[in-house]
């Protein structure tokens, strides 16, 4: 009689090989981060070759034959900081018609006199620091390191945690979850305010959240209400601050956003029209498999009766719901939710035992490796 094995026991050498060689010793955040993005390329290579070698070749001639090429934005980036409030004529509805308020890369391209490749060089730099901060970050929530583990090796292989070092057209989103993850971890007004405004500045879908970097802080740092009313009121003026000063540059430079200054309720609708019908799967390419979490978190605030919270959480994603329209960039918009996602394991970690996690985070991770990112 063949002998059966339950689940558990075909995981146990993988996850004692985890245990002793990756999740262990002082430098353990940096080995599980090389360690997982080999997996990761390694899955990209096998499922998806072909996008990932195609659009490094467009980068090569764009950025080091210096010949432009469709849809890559480095040149623009640069040309930009050398003149960041000049009006810089280019075709409605282009992504470069929409960076026209979006000034920190170029200021950085500028101050440290980058061009396209050395702006992606520090892109995929800011991109590792990035994933050593969300070591630590998910470490502090889930405690457990081989939780840790399978929740990062999932956040890798979706495009919230890949752009860093997929995107090479020049979109620079990278940069903007940098400073949001920088923004999330800050305490201090000051400097709290410096990475939001920076965050901001990079792409005014930093707006959307807000109110994650709220909740998040909220529950990390078990802020109390006074301290919680101080966060609110310090992102409140950070928001103000920022509409106020894209005002006065749209006002003495005549600088505009297409998306933006120059949308209408008619151009809603008929971007809505357009992209709806395929919306849905363009939206589900940003979550992949966290979009399981998310339902998990939804469903244990229905069971806790939290009708309340549930109707500020709705409130949340409405906004960003309708900005995935009016831009129509699904993918890139739905991936500014990372932060919720990272709230959303506070509710988790409270309500489901480790095991019944570990399976869950398990599955999303096979999920997401398996349906290789694939922008735009």
């Amino acid at each position: 009689m063949k002998s059966s094995y339950d689940l558990q026991t075909l995981l146990n050498p993988f996850e004692n090989y985890l245990q002793i060689k990756i999740l262990s010793g002082k430098q353990w955040q940096l080995k599980t981060l090389f360690f997982s993005l080999a997996i990761t390329l390694t899955f990209i290579l096998l499922l998806n070759k072909g996008y990932l070698t195609q659009n490094f070749k467009h980068f090569y001639v764009d950025t080091i034959l210096h010949k432009p090429q469709p849809y890559f934005f480095w040149n623009a980036i640069v040309e930009q900081g050398k003149e960041p409030f000049k009006v810089h004529p280019h075709e409605y509805g282009s992504h470069e018609s929409n960076r026209t308020f979006r000034l920190t890369m170029p200021l950085i391209s500028r101050i440290l006199g980058l061009e396209g490749l050395g702006l992606f060089v520090l892109q995929a730099f800011l991109g590792i620091v990035f994933l050593y901060l969300l070591l630590n970050i998910l470490e502090k929530i889930l405690v457990n390191r081989l939780l840790v583990f399978y929740f990062f090796l999932a956040f890798i292989n979706v495009y919230s945690g890949a752009c860093f070092f997929l995107n090479c057209f020049g979109h620079g989103d990278g940069y903007t979850y940098f400073f949001i993850l920088c923004a999330i971890l800050l305490r201090n007004p000051v400097f709290f305010s410096l990475f939001i405004q920076l965050s901001f500045w990079s792409d005014e879908r930093s707006l959307i959240t807000v109110f994650g970097i709220y909740l998040f802080q909220k529950m990390y740092f078990q802020l109390k209400t006074q301290k919680a009313n101080i966060l609110l009121l310090v992102i409140g003026i950070n928001a103000l601050l920022y509409l106020g000063l894209r005002m006065y540059l749209s006002q003495h430079f005549h600088l505009q956003a297409a998306d933006v200054e120059q949308s209408s309720v008619k151009r809603f609708l008929e971007i809505a029209q357009s992209i709806s019908d395929w919306w849905g799967a363009r939206s589900f390419m940003a979550f992949e498999g966290f979009i399981l979490l998310l339902i998990l978190f939804f469903s244990i605030q229905i069971c806790d009766k939290q009708r309340y919270a549930s109707v500020l959480y709705i409130i949340y994603w409405l906004p960003i719901i309708l900005v995935s329209f009016l831009v129509a960039d699904t993918v890139r918009t739905f991936s500014f939710t990372f932060v919720f996602w990272l709230f959303s394991l506070f509710a988790l970690k409270e309500n489901v035992n480790n095991i019944q996690l570990k399976y869950l985070l398990m599955l999303i991770a096979l999920i997401n490796m398996c349906n290789p990112v694939i922008f735009p």
